[in-house]
This record gives C-alpha cells, sequence and structure tokens, in this order.
C-alpha cells in the first residue's frame, strides 16, 4: 500500500512537505506541488477526503453555482471550468457543479449548501445584477466570489472590462469606416450586458456620431432571437453595415440571416462576435471574435474563493483579465 512517505520519496521532497501539497496548502510553491501530485497519480495513491475533513473541518470542495445554465454548451463556459478546475485541484480541492432553475431553488440550494455543508465555498456565475446571492453568502460568513460585477464593492470578484470589450470592437469598425452598426446584446438584467451597451455607446460617442436606440438589441441570448433583430432592422429599411454580437453564437446566427439574404460579408456588412469559440473558426466566411481568456478568470475566481477559505483575505479583492480582438475574415 502506497504512504505518503512513498510520496515525497518519489517526489523528492520531505514528508511534511507532501502532506501540505496534498492538503492544497498555499505555502506550498506551484512547481513543488505539481510534482508531489504527480508522483502521486504515478504510484496511483488516494488520500481518505473523510479523513482529511475530519482533520481539518472541511469538504476540500468548491461549488459553482450557475443558475439558469443558459450558456453551458459555448466554448466559454467550458474553458472557464477547465480554468476552475485547474485552480482548485492545484490547491487539492474538487469542484462541483448546481444548475439551480431560477432564483427561487438558488437561493435554497446556497442556504442548503452552507447550513449541510457541502462546500468549503462558492462561484456565483451568470447572476443578474441584483442578484441577492453574494450578499446571502456575505450574511453567514460563507466563503465566495462572484463572475462579473458586483452590486458592493466588497465582494470578491473576477471579470472582464466589458465596457473596454465592446468599445474596441465598435471602435475598430467605425474605423472600417462603419457608422451603421447593430448590438445583438444579452439579457437586459446583466451587469456585464449593461457595461457592454455602454463600451458600445461611448465608442459612438468618440466618433461624434449619434447612436439610436433601436441600434441596441437585448435578446434572450438564443441564436433564433438574434437572427429576428437582424430581420427586424432589415424589414424596417434602416441602414446596416456590421453587426456586433455578444457571443460567437449570436454572431453566426446573425451572419447566416445575413446570407440568407443576399448580403455579402464583409463587403457589404462586417460581423464580430465575442468569446473566440471555435465555431468562428469553421463559419464561412470565419468570424472575428474576442478572446476573453475564460480558463485565467476559472484560474482567478478559484484562486479568490479558496484563499478566504484558507483563511486569507483576497488580495486585490477585484480582479480583471484582459481580452484581445482575433480578427478573421468577416471584419476585414
Amino acid at each position: 500500500m502506497t504512504t505518503i512517505r512513498d510520496i515525497a520519496r518519489r517526489a523528492a521532497v520531505s514528508v511534511s512537505t507532501a502532506s501540505l501539497a496534498l492538503n492544497g496548502d498555499p505555502r506550498v510553491r506551484p512547481a513543488t506541488r505539481e510534482r508531489v501530485l504527480a508522483a502521486a497519480a504515478a504510484l496511483h495513491y488516494h488520500p481518505s477526503r473523510a479523513a482529511r475533513s475530519l482533520s481539518r473541518g472541511r469538504t476540500w470542495s468548491v461549488q459553482l453555482l450557475y443558475p439558469g445554465g443558459s450558456a453551458m454548451s459555448s466554448g466559454f463556459f467550458t474553458r472557464f471550468v477547465r480554468g476552475l478546475h485547474d485552480g482548485t485541484r492545484m490547491r487539492g480541492t474538487s469542484l462541483a457543479l448546481s444548475v439551480p432553475v431560477d432564483a427561487d431553488e438558488a437561493r435554497a440550494t446556497l442556504l442548503r449548501m452552507m447550513r449541510e455543508r457541502w462546500a468549503d465555498g462558492a462561484v456565483f456565475m451568470n447572476l443578474d445584477a441584483d442578484d441577492p446571492l453574494p450578499d446571502l453568502a456575505a450574511a453567514h460568513g460563507f466563503p465566495h466570489v462572484l463572475v462579473g460585477r458586483a452590486a458592493r464593492d466588497d465582494v470578491p470578484t473576477v471579470d472582464n472590462d466589458n465596457r473596454a470589450v465592446a468599445f474596441d470592437v465598435a471602435r475598430t469598425l467605425l474605423q472600417r469606416g462603419c457608422r451603421h452598426l447593430l448590438l445583438l446584446n444579452g439579457h437586459d438584467g446583466q451587469a456585464f450586458t449593461r457595461e457592454r451597451a455602454t463600451g458600445f455607446t461611448d465608442a459612438h460617442r468618440d466618433a461624434g456620431l449619434e447612436l439610436e436606440p433601436a441600434q441596441i438589441v437585448f435578446t434572450d441570448d438564443r441564436p433564433e432571437s438574434a437572427q429576428q433583430a437582424v430581420d427586424d432592422r432589415l424589414r424596417a429599411g434602416a441602414s446596416l453595415d456590421a453587426v456586433v454580437a455578444i457571443s460567437d453564437a449570436l454572431a453566426a446566427a446573425a451572419l447566416q440571416t445575413l446570407r440568407r439574404r443576399g448580403l455579402d460579408v464583409p463587403g457589404r456588412v462586417r460581423v464580430f462576435g465575442m468569446n473566440n469559440d471555435d465555431i468562428g473558426r469553421f463559419t464561412v466566411p470565419s468570424l472575428s471574435s474576442v478572446e476573453l481568456h475564460a480558463h485565467e478568470l476559472g484560474h482567478q475566481a478559484a484562486t479568490l474563493v479558496l484563499d478566504q477559505v484558507e483563511g486569507h483575505a483576497p488580495d486585490p479583492l477585484r480582479r480583471l483579465v484582459g481580452h484581445r480582438l482575433i480578427e478573421r475574415e468577416t471584419s476585414a
């Protein structure tokens, strides 16, 4: 039977260091932790989670709470979860997922999670701007992090600069000579969609252009809604020379509608998506998008919540991850 001494010997570390690494102690350097975890995997070592929980008063689990789950099939979500998993694994902790169907179930899930100690902490994703879950967790002293912008400044968060994301895309298209842009936005209750609408508006203002309210459409995130919005714009006889969508799925749907109507892309209309999902490389023409570094967002979320679990104040409390425009054929 493999023991902790066998792990230490194979990884060329002390027994105490091996133990700290396997228990996710933050004092162990990442490279050392990876070496210990690799040795444990090679020797098929599986420590008793029950024993660890009893000895340390922890569940060694973090819960991702994702109400609705509308975008779980996107590449962005997959990469985010991978980053979250990698971040928790490096600290000796596992990742679980809850997908409540609505706000009431989400609240009940969090209350039960805290009461029955399902997890040591929670990561909240896909919440509306005024969702009470972060306040509920804070009131119970439960470690948590929000993916997105919080209503209060004392909530641990990780996010992109969503205003800058939309501003950079709109400015790029305006600099290419486009003057009649349409933003296919998401649900208007979420903070990041409001911020992207602000960035889109600010880019027009900086260019000295007046933005019509109809140039920003809040959708329910379904591709069919994006197609309907483009159709409605064209049927109304409005000018359209660029479409910006807050996801590549919506952008691909808009691209299909434009081609069905015989509008050349990018000759007549340019199209830009966001998230840099794999679908963008395989559309015809290939789709320009924005890389939001979802894996890094997930990894940072894991760090923020586990720092709290281990008794450390998150520093910094609010973390922004950068973005990069990926230009392909639809914005040429």
